[in-house]
Order: C-alpha cells, then structure tokens, then sequence
C-alpha cells in the first residue's frame, strides 16, 4: 500500500510560528507528546482527523498542508546541487528531500545564494568577454582619439586666429566644451569597467525574466479578477475575432483619445507612448488587436494590476514593469479568448491549437499561453507546461503548470520537442517522453517566426512548446494513433545534462552530478 505524505514538519513549523508548546499541543489534539514528536520528526503519518484538527486549531486552510511548494522548492535545491562547484560534495536527492522537510526557509536561502552566484559568475564572464573583445578595445580607443582630434583641431583655430570675432569664437568655444564632456564621459566609462564599478547593481541581483516567471508559477498564472474584467468588456463590446481589431481601436479612439497609427517606419511592431499606439503596418490581424488590448488593459485598469502585482517579489522596477506587461497580455488573451468559452471550446476541439487560433482570431503562441491559465477551480482544464527558446537555446518563457521542471540555471535537455521543432519550421512535432524517475509527458511544439519592423529590420524565431502529464494524452487529437502505454514509444529525456543520470544519451553535454536509481522496465 502505498504511503502517504509525511507532513509533520509542517506542523512543527506552525506550532513554533504560533509559540505553542509541544506538550499543550498534543493535549489539544488528544494524543501522547511522544507521539506528536514522532509525526513532527515524519516517523509517523499525520492521519486525516488529526489533520482536521491541526487545521481548525491553528486556523488554516488545508492547503497549508500542500506539498505543491515544497516540490518546486526540492526541485530548485536540485538542479543548484547539480552545478559542477558541488561536485565533491556528496550530498544525495534524500539528503535534499531532508533538508527541505527540516526546514524550508534555510533550503530557500540557499537557493537565492546560489542565484545571486550564477548571476554574479555570468555578469563577470560577460565582462571578461567585453573586455577581451578587440573590436570593444578598438572602438573605445577611437572614440577617444576621435574627440581629442576635434578639441585639439578647434583649439588651434582659436590659437591661430586671434582676431575672430566674439560671436563666431564663442561658437568655437561652446564646440570644444561639448566635446570636452564627451572625452569625460569615455574615459569615465573606461576608469569604471577598469575598477570594476561597471558591475555594481548587476552582480547578485536576479533577472527579471526569472522574477516574472516564478510570480506566475506562485499564482498558478491565472487571475480570477482579469478574467472577469476581460470578460465583462467582450460581452459589452459584443467581440467578434474578425472585427476585433476595429472594434478595440474605435473603443480606445473614441472614448479614451488615444491615436493608432499603423506605419511601415515603427521602430518597434508596436509601441504605445504619450497618447499614441504605433503598430506596424506588416502585423497580422490578431497581433493588432492583442496589442490594442494591452494597451486598454495598462490604460484603464492600472489599479487592477498593481492589486495582482501585490502578490508577487520584485526586487527592482525592470522585473516590476515585465510583470505588469506580461499581467497586460494576459488581460488580453482573457479578452479575445474568454475563460468558459475558450475552455469550452478548447475540451470539444481536443486542445487543437491551430483550430482555435482561428475561432478565436488568435495565434499560435497566444493560444498556447491562453490554454495555460485555464485553472479556474471548479473548471480547471488540463494543466499544460509552456516553454519558449529561441534559435541559441535560451528560455526565454516558461511556466510548469504539468509538473514537468523546467531549470532556471541552465538550458533544457536537447531531446525536448521544443528544440526539434526548430528544425521543422511550419509542422507541430508531437512528443510523448519519459523522465529517468519514469514520470512521463505528452508535448507538442512548433517553430514560430516574428516579423521585424520594417523590410530591413531582422526577423525573430522561436519555438514554443506546451505538455501536459501523459495521463491526459488520450484527450488531445495531437496524441491520436499514438501508442502511449509502451514505454519504447516514448524520447527518453532529462531535465538538464546536469540533472540526467542517462548513460546512453548521445546528445549529453556534461556528466551527470546527482544521480539516481533508474525506474524498473516491469
């Protein structure tokens, strides 16, 4: 029979939170100190009457008692014991899985030490690797030979010209200060990268990206008040997918002022500035309204989202301004794709994502960040994973809303469908795959492509992937005709090379660092 989870740690941390005494909680609960000691230690299970009680006592809901932090956490810790600084360490996932029970705050501490080094170490390495540039060099000595040719030239003029005029002399003079205060801002940059001031306020500090993503995952990357917001404006506007963009523009025009231009000379596919929204002329349809509504979302309901940003952790206003850009796109996923009517839609189309792009007006990317959110208790979908890389492998998005852990420090393993994807552009590459721990996924991924602003302006590529656990494979039409049950039909993958103990791996890029016994084939 299998054993349920231990969770007497969490009920020692609740007692020492509240100052209660081992003693005066046992008689609360009408059991022996000895025996509470054994559950606080996870020698015993905490059974689901005392559970109730723990729960009533302290005032808690039962989701307290979820685990759902603790595995993130345990998968943080792993994949930072996994970096090659530890290797002599010895320390085992079980030694982890410890740790984490004993004492959660500490095992977080560690992690943002260990973000702070990873940040640190890259930011210092960027640095050499400027420094080390000769065309860096190179530039940076003829910027400053540059300017000190131009105030030596207009300095000799004054010299050799000693009856020139006030006015044009002054003119001279005003040239050479300007030049001046450029020579002194080269040579001030120069002197700080040379302290090593350039990397203050850079070293140890954590992207905003990682910010943003981990604000999602604490809030399951779904906003009960956004979707209603959204919803009551769709229903108001009566939102048809085909008229969407029309009616957005003739909504923020009319009632807001606000001025859409769309322009072949955007410096971006889109921007919103002072009163103005630019969008490129080459924008598809549905790219034009979602920008449109983010904009509506940042201009009408500022208060709405800084509530939603309240429960998130940002340590500057860069990840702080992500954040809320990212709470604006999906305000306006949530308008052109409204929570029971897409979720409807998404379970008779069987999550086929190309034909709800075109119920919905929306693209490929769109739909896929759209199906991610779609947790609403009491009509939760399937909980689908999102990951995005461009063509160099770096992640650039990513959410875990299947369990399955995508690192934070390091690139995804090579055999994800999201890396395949790049090498067949326009196909949707289907993937069922089998962790080293035996937990397996079901994904599918494709390679999308967006426009650059204007003719000469380079296009950006990506390749977006979605899954779920293979438990909900058989719902999704991507899955049929698949054999899902037979493991040898399945990618074996990791999470990282780091984190992979696959000894048969072609494509692996390191050795393994922490390794565990593989899941019998029986």
């Amino acid at each position: 029979m299998a054993q349920g989870p231990m969770l007497g740690h969490k009920v020692r941390r609740l007692r020492r939170d509240r100052d209660v005494s081992q003693v005066a909680l046992a008689g609360q609960l009408g059991i022996s100190p000895s025996y509470l000691n054994l559950i606080e230690h996870n020698q015993r299970q905490l059974t689901l009457p005392l559970l109730l009680k723990v729960s009533r006592l302290f005032e808690v809901d039962l989701e307290a008692f979820s685990d759902e932090d603790e595995t993130r956490l345990l998968g943080d810790l792993i994949e930072a014991f996994g970096d090659p600084i530890f290797r002599e360490s010895g320390i085992e996932r079980d030694d982890l899985t410890d740790l984490v029970n004993a004492s959660p705050a500490a095992c977080r501490a560690i992690v943002d030490l260990y973000r702070a080094y990873r940040t640190a170490n890259d930011n210092v390495r960027g640095m050499s690797d400027r420094l080390s540039d000769d065309a860096f060099i190179s530039s940076s000595i003829h910027e400053l030979l540059t300017l000190l040719t131009s105030i030596r030239s207009f300095s000799e003029i004054l010299h050799d010209h000693a009856d020139m005029g006030a006015e044009e002399r002054q003119k001279f003079l005003g040239i050479i200060v300007g030049e001046s205060e450029r020579l002194t801002d080269a040579v001030g940059q120069l002197v700080e990268i040379a302290r090593g001031d350039a990397l203050e306020g850079i070293v140890g500090s954590r992207p905003p990206g990682e910010e943003v993503s981990e604000f999602l995952e604490l809030n399951g990357n779904h906003f009960t008040e956004l979707d209603a917001e959204a919803e009551s404006l769709h229903e108001a506007l009566g939102l048809d997918p085909a008229a969407a963009f029309s009616a957005l523009a003739d909504l923020l025009e009319r009632r807001h002022g606000v001025t859409i231009e769309r322009t072949a000379n955007a410096t971006q596919v889109a921007s919103e500035a002072n009163g103005r929204v630019l969008l490129d002329e080459t924008l598809s349809p549905s790219s034009a309204a979602f920008a449109l509504a983010r904009h509506y979302a940042v201009l009408t309901h500022s208060d709405l989202l800084s509530a939603c940003l309240e429960n998130g952790t940002f340590s500057g206003a860069d990840s702080e301004a992500m954040a809320r850009r990212a709470l604006a796109g999906y305000f306006a996923g949530a308008l052109m794709m409204p929570y029971e009517r897409f979720a409807e839609a998404a379970r008779v189309e069987r999550y086929d994502v190309e034909r709800l792009g075109q119920r919905f007006g929306a693209s490929f990317e769109q739909v896929c960040h759209r199906l991610t959110t779609l947790q609403r208790p009491g009509d939760a979908a399937i909980p689908f994973h999102f990951v995005r890389v461009d063509a160099a492998g770096n992640i650039s998005k990513r959410f875990m809303g299947s369990g399955l852990r995508i690192p934070r420090f390091s690139g995804a393993c090579p055999r994800w469908a999201v890396h395949t994807a790049l090498l067949s552009p326009g196909q949707i590459v289907a993937q069922p795959s089998e962790m080293p721990d035996g937990t397996a996924y079901f994904s599918i991924a494709r390679a999308v492509t967006k426009p650059g602003a204007g003719h000469h302006a380079p296009r950006s590529h990506f390749a977006i992937e979605i899954g779920c656990g293979i438990g909900h494979a058989s719902d999704i039409i991507y899955a049929d005709g698949m054999d899902l049950e037979d493991r040898r039909h399945r990618m074996p993958i990791g999470i990282s090379c780091r984190l992979c103990d696959r000894s048969d791996c072609g494509q692996r890029a390191q050795p393994p660092l922490i390794r565990r016994e593989p899941p019998s084939s029986s």
